[in-house]
């Protein structure tokens, strides 16, 4: 669990107060805080969390690389005004920090998703061209600092619009004579062939993961891992790229280290190189005659541009892209029989090993996101022909609209778990016209999936209200119920029995949220009708235990527990119950016995251990008491209640 806002650290150079949380990842979390002994300086404090529920070979992992970042930023003198600075590091309770410059701003992955396509060139060129100021001056260390995971949710712009780099948490010296890395790191989408150690990372590699993290930001695509984008290929995606700004992309992305820039002042002599003939060529098209702008200009940041096939028999030269208005069609690869999107130079479907027709985009085909038809558009008298924004699949007779690429997107980017991206790619294809029961569910799964449960109700709900299935109002009761709006998810829960009174799992959630509401009768009812449906439903038993307990039916709690154990016996929550009951019933003794196999059952519960030093001390067993507290602390060292037992006994 995270820390509170509030929370007050002593450090072993100042004391720091919990503003908020700016982030989480598996091993650790960082939070903003505030020095109590100045108000209003912030700092920036990375935690690392111990998961018990990971590999113990992963936490040790995570140990060692957080040990080596705070030896990093300590102990080797590194100053420069595109990092952080480092402040602090201690351990509190177990856990260790570090505090560091906190850096207002957003990151570059969180400007893309915002953004929904790719950056300025001239903005990313000049973010860019700080980072090669850092990597310069971090490769110039004797021996070099490799930062080996560049990518955009490292790079962070401040309001002042100034690029820093902020995370050093796999950052190694390079070691010379060494062949290949002791252990492969990085982000495997922007990661060097080096990272898999097929040679040692050195300072190549991040310039390959920097070139790999430009092309993502110009195209809004992700680079495809262990491969150099060909000539063209990005201005696919970002028509008014300049040619020098793509060439320097692909110099830095060559699978060969000797073919790339050899060092990052190469790549921002480079870029700056580019910046200088993007400038020129603005001063030109000003100065000069009025030039009309590329289509893909015109659109708005949140347009996805869309496909439009030449029709089979219209002639183009074999082998080359047929041109429209003097400008190229960008081939894509569309599968003949499931419809899959696929890679650029694939020739057989990823989906289904279908052999593949080629398609292109017309760039004077793009149509405003405003004149879109929506899906059922397609259907009737007009379909035959292709509509504009759209896929003609010559072999098929069918058009592709947007909205149906995009929920190809998104299904894939769900199987990838990229939920992100499943989201962006379902308000695309709803604000194009494909607002559907299916798209509407999937939109609410991705956003469950990334805990915005609130989100998640109301996307479930507009699901609901298009096709009232029970899926997607039982799944509305959920998100309801995750996100604590306890009302909505009993109207939904209602409603999903209603649709189908015989799941017992609807019966059970309905009867726990009538619980938790305080309609205990109700509750009574519903866990009742859920264990009616399915009589060894542990989970019902145990909850209707507790109704029963709070209804003060001691008895009736008694014999629901012990059928829960009789039907589960290893269930270590079921025996905690029963001990409670028979504790609450003044029969210590047989409390005393649950609880020990509770504790059994479930070593590491640092609320069994209490309620066995409950148990314990009832029957004059006070050292034993003892014990059992002192183990709980030692299991949870913020267990409140061992605390206070602890001095009682």
């Amino acid at each position: 669990m995270g820390l509170q806002v509030g929370t007050i650290l002593k450090g072993r150079y100042g004391r720091y107060r919990i503003m908020s949380r700016l982030g989480e990842g598996g091993m650790g979390s960082v939070y903003q805080a505030e020095d109590t002994a100045h108000p209003r300086v912030y700092w920036a404090i990375k935690e690392l969390l111990d998961d018990t529920t990971a590999p113990p070979e992963d936490v040790e992992w995570a140990k060692v690389r957080f040990e080596a970042e705070i030896k990093l930023m300590r102990d080797e003198g590194l100053h420069h005004p595109r990092i952080p600075a480092y402040r602090d590091d201690f351990t509190s309770d177990g856990h260790r920090f570090l505090v560091m410059e906190y850096i207002p701003g957003m990151n570059l992955e969180e400007r893309q998703l915002r953004t929904h396509a790719p950056l300025p060139e001239r903005e990313v060129l000049s973010w860019m061209l700080g980072i090669c100021d850092v990597l310069t001056y971090l490769h110039r260390q004797k021996p070099p600092i490799i930062v080996r995971d560049l990518k955009p949710a490292n790079v962070m712009i401040t309001p002042d619009d100034e690029s820093r780099l902020i995370d050093f948490g796999i950052a190694r010296r390079y070691k010379p004579g060494q062949r290949t890395n002791t252990e492969n790191l990085g982000t495997m989408t922007y990661a060097s062939p080096e990272h898999l150690g097929r040679t040692q990372t050195d300072q190549r590699s991040d310039i390959y993961s920097l070139g790999a993290t430009m092309f993502h930001l110009l195209t809004n695509h992700e680079p495809t891992p262990l491969e150099t984008p060909f000539p063209g290929m990005l201005r696919q995606y970002q028509s008014t790229l300049s040619p020098a700004t793509e060439a320097a992309v692909i110099k830095a992305m060559q699978i060969d280290p000797k073919q790339r820039f050899q060092s990052a002042a190469e790549f921002k002599d480079a870029l700056a190189h580019c910046l200088l003939l993007l400038d020129k060529s603005r001063t030109t098209a000003s100065t000069g005659r009025s030039r009309q702008p590329p289509a893909a200009a015109l659109l708005p940041a949140a347009t996805v541009v869309t496909p439009a096939v030449r029709p089979p028999g219209q002639p183009g030269q074999a082998g080359k892209p047929a041109a429209v208005g003097g400008q190229p069609v960008v081939m894509e690869l569309i599968c003949p029989s499931c419809g899959f999107l696929n890679r650029q130079g694939a020739r057989f479907c990823a989906q289904d090993g279908i052999p593949l027709l080629r398609a292109g985009i017309d760039p004077s085909s793009v149509t405003h996101p405003s004149s879109a038809r929506p899906y059922g558009a397609l259907q009737g008298a007009g379909a035959s022909a292709p509509m504009p924004g759209a896929v003609y699949n010559g072999a098929l007779g069918a058009a592709v609209t947007t909205a149906e690429l995009s929920i190809q997107k998104a299904n894939e980017a769900f199987r990838a778990h990229q939920y992100q991206r499943v989201v962006h790619e379902c308000e695309v294809a709803i604000s194009q016209g494909r607002q559907t029961y299916d798209v509407y569910l999937l939109l609410g799964r991705a956003l469950r999936e990334q805990r915005r449960q609130q989100e998640a109700a109301a996307a479930f709900a507009e699901a609901a209200r298009l096709r009232p299935t029970f899926e997607a109002v039982r799944l509305e009761g959920d998100a309801w119920q995750q996100a604590g709006q306890l009302d909505q998810a009993q109207i939904a829960y209602t409603r999903a029995r209603q649709l189908d009174p015989h799941d017992a799992e609807t019966s059970y959630h309905l009867g726990v949220v009538c619980c938790n509401l305080g309609q205990l009768a109700q509750a009574e009812g519903e866990l009742e009708t859920a264990i009616r449906l399915r009589p060894n439903y542990t989970e019902a038993l145990l909850a209707l235990g507790r109704v029963q307990a709070a209804r003060k039916q001691w008895d009736q709690a008694t014999l629901t527990y012990e059928k829960a154990i009789s039907i589960d016996p290893d269930s270590a929550e079921a025996l905690l119950e029963l001990g409670n009951m028979q504790l609450a019933q003044n029969h210590p003794a047989e409390a005393v016995r649950s609880f020990e196999r509770a504790a059994k059952l479930a070593p590491t519960s640092d609320e069994i251990q209490v309620a066995l030093g409950m148990g314990l001390h009832a029957v004059g067993r006070r050292r034993a008491a003892k014990t059992a507290l002192q183990r709980a602390l030692q299991i949870n060292p913020k267990n409140t209640e061992a605390q206070r037992l602890l001095k009682q006994v």
